[in-house]
Parts: C-alpha cells; structure tokens; sequence
C-alpha cells in the first residue's frame, strides 16, 4: 500500500480505475446473467399462462361441440334416423361451427345415413370411428385424417347415439379443423418468433401457428406418453428454434397445447443490458460532464420529439407514434400515454365514420322503402281501376261475342262474311282473356293453393305480353314441355312469370339488340318441375351475380326499376318449397329459373 500511495498521481488514477473497473465489469456480467436468468423465468410464467388460455379455450370449443352433439342426437330426426330430415338439420347447424367441415350420422349397422356437407363418396369410412363408439358407447377423438380429394386436414370425433331405452341405435361424428381454430392461438399476445403447438397423445402435430403447412401432420422428435410430459421445460423444436415451452392437457381431445417463447430474446435482452451497463460504465469513467452532456442532448431530442407529435396530432394526423427511445420512464410513461391517445382517437373517429355511414345508408333505405310504400299504394289504387275498367269492357265484349255467334248461326250469310264473323268471334275472345288476366293480375289476393300446370301461367303471361313484344320487335317463343301440377297460387306464379319477361324485355331493350328473342321453357325434373326465362340481352355482369336477388338491388336506370322484383319473387317461391337462381346462356343472355315440387309426380 505505501508503495501505491508512493506512484505518481496519473498512475494512482490508472491504477485506481483498474482496481474499479474489475468489481463494475464483474457487477456487469452478473446483472447480465441475472437478466437472462430472470427474463426466462418470465418467459416460463408466460408460456404457462398462455398454455393454460389456450387449454382452457379448446376445453371450453370441445366443451361446445359436446353440448351441440348432446343436442343433436335427441333431435327427432336423429333419434328416428330420418335421412332426409337429419341432413337438412345437420345443414343448418354446420354454420354455427366455422371449424365443423361435416357432420355425419351412422347407424348401430355401420351405415351412413346423414350428412351435413359434401356426397356420400366423401365420408370416412365408418369402421374407423363408429365401430369404436358403437362397441364402446364412449365418445372418441381419432388422430389426424387428411382428406384424400381436398387435402383438408381433421381429426374426427364420435358421439354415440342413444335411443328411448338407453340403447344405441346410432353414432354422430364431428369432422374437426384444427387450423380454424388455431386463428384464435395466433390472436394471444406472444412475443414474436413464438410457437403455439397442440399435439395428440402420439405426438402428431394437430395444429400449429408458425409454418403449419410444413408441420401439421408431423410427429414431434420429442414423442412421449402424456403423462410423462412436463408442465416446463426447454427444448429445440421441429424447426430448429431452442424456445421454452410450457405445456398444458387437454383432457377432453387427449390433447396437449405446448406454447413456446424463444430464449434468444432473453439472451437479446440480457446483452442488450450488458451492453447498456457497459456502456454507462464506460461513460461514468470518462467523465459526469461528458454524460450530463449526452443526456441533456437526448433529453432534448425526446422532448422535441413529443412536441413534434402533439403538433402533428393538433393538425389531425391521428397515425401512432412509433417506437422511438426516450432518456427516462417519465418520458417513455409520456411517450406512451401520448401513443394511447392518438390511437384511441383514431379509433373514435372510424366509429364516427362508420355510424354516420350506417346512419346515411338507413336514411336511403327508409327513403326507398317510402318510395316503394308510395309505389304499392298507387299500384293498388290502379289495380283498382283496372278491375273497375275490365268489368265495363268485358259486358260489351260479351255482348259482341255473343252476337257474333247468333249471327253465323244463320244459313244464308255469304263465306266473306261468315269469316269476318269468326275473326269477330276469335279476337273478342282474345280480348276477354286478356282483361280476365288483367283483373285477376290487378286483384293479386293469394288465396289458396291449388294445383296449377305451367302452361296455364306461361299462356296468361303471353297473352299480357304478346302484343307490346310484337310492337319491339321482340320475339316470344314458348316451349312448353310440362305435364305436372304444382301446388301454388295462381297469381303468385303469374307475378313471378311475368317479371322474369319484363326483365328479359327491358334488357334487350336497353342494350339495343333488336331483334330479339325471349324464350319461355317448362319441363319435368323428375319429381319437380322447371320454368325458365331465356333472352338474347348481355347478361348480368359477373360483380353483380351475387346480388341480384337482394332487396333494393337493380342494375336498370333511375326511375326505371326498385330492384323489389327478384327478392319478392324469390320469397314467393321460396315459400312454396322451390328454388330460384340465374346462369348465363350460352349464347350470352341470361336464363332466369326456378323450380317446383310436383303435386301429383308420374312413377319414374
């Protein structure tokens, strides 16, 4: 020590920076590692938490599909084994499930009799789920399938189906897409480079967040018995990453969901304090007034920074503010809550935006529904003239028809005007039929369903039409090939007929192919039967498919159309068990058609 104190004062310094340097870069590592031990430890309770989030969702998803598959099987249409019945139930139920790919039902004899989607080529075959349900009346969850023509990939569970007595009189299988589900793992707030991995009890991955592609269908190098696998630990995954992972059971699917962190970011962050240390003590050892110097300057710079966002936020700009490094947690805490801010305000404003939106496109829709009331009424008001019209025309009509008849009754009347006298009787009853179309289309009551042969519709359509196609130069053809009665309301069909041909009429019309042609079809379908409109017009552009049978659509010009027509006639004939829909003609036009069960069909 005297031998120190004996060193010129220069070397006293170096020595004493030595002697000081040694402790701080030993402090230094140490809270290195420390760090680095600490933030695994966080990664650890992290992966914990969000294995237990992500356990707790597929028991709580499996859970449902359970209650749903109860509900199912004492269905009567289940407990029937009504075919037909149970497909339309199983139809409408898939909806409600976006991860459910098919639901089906077999019989305690192995046969399939049900399904919600796709033909019956398609479904697995039955001894790979429900002989194992129907032996053992438990519900199973069979290992990864991929299906052979859409590659999909499911896994497959089976419920058994009990009938009155407890018996089991069938078996329900759920047809499971795992990458549907997992869109909600990849929601959970992972740090990036994060893995969230659910494996079956022979280690087959069922779905995963990152390259599940490459990994879904593998079996994991780490393969164990479930209950030998820990809630923690680290390891080197399928792709080469060292992550720590924690793992949480699945009783339900005998599932286990392992969420890994990757520990190069406690190893990033741990250098990045090192680093940080190292350098504050570098700084330290070359002097407080060079670092008071730094620190003012960045001080400053963070502190224009913020004054920058504020006046860029007072101006309107409402984007985030980015990561930007502040010199102190106030700063960082004030950096943050301005971020915050910004943000909530941007979202405030598309709220607004998207309200006044909703709000402008209720007041057009009120203001088109008012304009179709106004429309109704004075519809109403000239069915009413019409009647009134064709009631006084029909009594003179009748009366000329009449005298028509009595007069070729008499025998010494020359052939010139006996003919004249038919083309007399012949147009007169023309005439009637046309006003008793009129008044019965004009009177638009439905009344009650009766059977009706399309011919008998197609005939009082032309008769409506015939004369003003004629004067278009637009051709009617009919082909009609129906034999079948349907059970309908005569009126309705009428309507719906009728504004397939003013449709077809307005678009040769509007884009100028004249001459044109629209052709009326019927024929048998079997037990049903079909009528459809075809035209030689342009055709429904393909954007505008998808919505033409919407309320208020319409691609005709203002003025010209409430876009009312198709969705009512779809409704009609909606209701009276039929289908409607659209396809385009061969030659370019459109084909509009729809189809009713027969009420008496004829034997195949």
């Amino acid at each position: 020590m005297p031998r120190f104190w004996s060193q010129p004062l220069i070397r006293q310094l170096f020595i004493a920076i030595l002697l000081l340097l040694v402790p701080l870069l030993s402090a230094t590592f140490w809270a290195g590692a420390q760090a680095y031990r600490e933030r695994v430890e966080d990664l650890r309770d992290e992966a914990t938490v969000g294995a237990s989030t992500t356990s707790a969702y597929l028991t709580q998803y499996l859970g449902n599909l359970d209650v749903m598959a109860t509900t199912l099987s004492l269905h009567p249409a289940v407990q029937t084994l009504d075919g037909a019945a149970a497909s339309d139930l199983f139809k409408r139920t898939l909806p409600m499930q976006p991860a459910l790919l098919n639901v089906d039902l077999v019989t305690k004899e192995g046969r399939h009799i049900a399904h919600a989607a796709g033909s019956p080529d398609d479904l697995p075959a039955a001894a790979n789920w429900a002989t194992p349900v129907l032996t053992s009346g438990e519900r199973i969850v069979t290992p990864l399938h991929v299906d052979k023509d859409s590659g999909v990939q499911y896994v497959l569970i089976g419920y058994p189906v009990h009938g009155e007595a407890n018996e089991i009189i069938g078996a329900l299988g759920f047809r499971v897409r795992l990458t549907t589900v997992q869109a909600v793992f990849e929601q959970l707030p992972l740090p990036k480079g994060s893995v969230v991995t659910v494996t079956d009890q022979y280690g087959t991955i069922l779905a995963r967040t990152v390259h599940p592609e490459q990994y879904i269908g593998r079996v994991t190098p780490t393969q164990r018995p479930v209950d030998q696998i820990p809630p923690f630990e680290e390891l080197v995954g399928v792709d080469g990453v060292r992550r720590m992972y924690a793992n949480a059971f699945v009783p339900r699917g005998l599932w286990v969901v392992s969420v890994g962190l990757p520990l190069e970011m406690a190893r990033a962050q741990a250098t990045a304090q090192w680093s940080r240390s190292f350098a504050m003590l570098l700084i330290a050892l070359v002097g407080w007034s060079i670092f008071a110097l730094m620190m003012s300057r960045r001080f400053v710079r963070s502190v224009k920074s913020l004054e920058a966002a504020a006046v860029r936020i007072a101006s309107g700009d409402l984007r985030r503010l980015g990561t930007t490094q502040m010199t102190s947690l106030e700063l960082a805490q004030l950096h943050d809550s301005f971020d915050r801010m910004v943000q909530r305000l941007h979202e405030t404003r598309e709220a607004l935006d998207r309200q006044m939106a909703e709000e402008r496109q209720i007041q057009e829709e009120l203001q088109s529904l008012q304009r179709q009331v106004i429309r109704q009424e004075r519809l109403a008001a000239v069915g009413l003239l019409v009647s009134g019209v064709a009631h006084e025309i029909n009594n003179p009509l009748q009366a000329i028809l009449g005298f028509a008849e009595l007069l070729q009754m008499q025998h010494n009347l020359p052939d010139t005007v006996k003919a004249d006298l038919r083309l007399i009787q012949k147009e007169s009853a023309r005439a009637c039929g046309i006003i008793r179309n009129l008044a019965l289309f004009a009177r638009q009551q439905p009344g009650q369903a009766a059977g009706v042969r399309f011919a008998d519709v197609i005939t009082s359509v032309a008769e409506l039409r015939q004369r003003r196609l004629e004067s278009e130069d637009i051709e009617l053809v009919v082909e009609d090939r129906s034999t079948h009665h349907v059970m309908a309301v005569f009126t309705e069909l009428q309507q719906v007929v009728l504004n397939f041909v003013v449709n077809a009429e307005q678009a040769i019309l509007n884009s100028g192919r004249l001459p044109g042609r629209i052709t009326v079809r019927s024929r048998n379908e079997g037990e049903r039967v079909l009528l459809e409109v075809e035209d030689t017009g342009p055709g429904v552009p393909p954007e505008d498919e998808a919505k033409l049978f919407q309320p208020f659509f319409t691609t005709k010009p203002v003025g010209q159309g409430t876009g009312l027509g198709l969705s009512v006639s779809y409704g009609i004939i909606d209701s009276m068990g039929g289908q409607m829909g659209y396809r385009r003609a061969p030659a370019g036009g459109a084909i509009f058609y729809f189809e009713l069960p027969a009420a008496n069909p004829e034997p195949a």
